[in-house]
């Protein structure tokens, strides 16, 4: 999950940092408001992180410019403001959540896994991914096979779900990367081969039919055995 920090106080950008990077989860970080808005509005992220006071526009301004420009990115308010009229301020300027600073890291996480997960469609969407005997829990992010489990860092899970939300489709290198590791350099395309060699003998090893195939010249792909 790629996340847009947008805070002045440089003790909750310290905690908010180390909570989010310890979930790998990808990190880019405004100090003004004006900086952010022009971030959110170039970048792709899937959730934003603002504080209400910050320089040269607030919060509030900056998630109604938001809005105005039709952008539906996820909002969590973090803020050390906690009188109920800033809470409605900010939820009906366009906020999706309001969290007051400073926080448990638990609650954090959690609403952040619940406006991600609406954001990808919610309840309806399936937590259970299946290609053959492999099968991925996406909530509680685990992965089986044969239902054995097997035991993935975050970075692998979050590859490996890649490659099994495009079963039957060649990814390339630099799909995977952008995807995954949010980077567009090809000098970077040798940790795709690392993690994919890490994802064979974890997933594969073992097994008569291997899932995880190249095809060369293009990329990987993951399909049943034959």
């Amino acid at each position: 999950m790629k996340i847009l920090l947008i805070q002045q106080d440089y003790t909750s950008i310290d905690f908010l940092n180390r909570i989010l990077v310890e979930r790998e989860y990808i990190i880019k970080i405004a100090t003004d408001g004006l900086t952010g808005l022009t971030m959110a509005l170039h970048g792709r992220f899937d959730l934003i992180l603002l504080d209400t006071q910050l320089p040269h526009l607030d919060g509030f301004d900056l998630i109604r410019r938001l809005r105005q420009e039709n952008d539906s990115t996820p909002i969590l308010l973090f803020s050390t403001q906690s009188t109920p009229a800033d809470k409605a301020r900010g939820l009906y300027a366009g906020a999706d959540d309001y969290l007051v600073s400073p926080c448990d890291p638990t609650e954090l996480l959690a609403r952040i896994y619940a406006l991600h997960r609406r954001r990808i469609g919610g309840f309806n969407s399936p937590t259970i991914l299946s290609v053959d005997n492999l099968q991925l829990n996406v909530a509680e992010k685990a992965a089986y096979r044969a239902s054995k489990r097997i035991s993935l860092t975050a970075r692998e899970f979050q590859l490996l779900s890649f490659l099994v939300e495009n079963a039957g489709r060649v990814v390339t290198k630099a799909q995977i990367l952008e995807k995954v590791w949010d980077s567009t350099m090809s000098s970077n395309t040798n940790k795709v081969e690392v993690y994919i060699n890490f994802l064979r003998k974890k997933i594969d090893h073992g097994f008569d039919h291997k899932l995880i195939h190249t095809t060369m010249g293009l990329g990987y792909l993951l399909k049943s055995g034959v």
